[in-house]
């Protein structure tokens, strides 16, 4: 029998982001996509977003119709420094 070299902790964060596991509630989703802006701006600033916003990370990686989001806003966020960038 083989071993997955997976560690158990990301092998249930995958079960987790399965449509068919569970549904949040949507005031969760809300809550975390309200704060996307914040959690992004830090991130591409290298703070601590794991330590700063605990709750959103965590949903992130349960979430994902919330992590879509997160991608998205993501590369809207590298497009637009990138486009900055050019124009100087």
């Amino acid at each position: 029998m083989l071993h997955s070299t997976t560690p158990p902790w990301r092998q249930l964060a995958e079960q987790l982001r399965q449509p068919a596991a569970f549904q949040l509630p949507a005031d969760q989703c809300r809550q975390c996509q309200e704060a996307l802006p914040y959690f992004i701006t830090d991130e591409l600033a290298d703070l601590p977003v794991d330590s700063l916003y605990p709750e959103t990370a965590v949903h992130l990686d349960i979430c994902p119709a919330c992590l879509h989001e997160y991608e998205a806003l993501v590369h809207l966020a590298m497009a637009s420094f990138y486009l900055d960038e050019e124009n100087k």
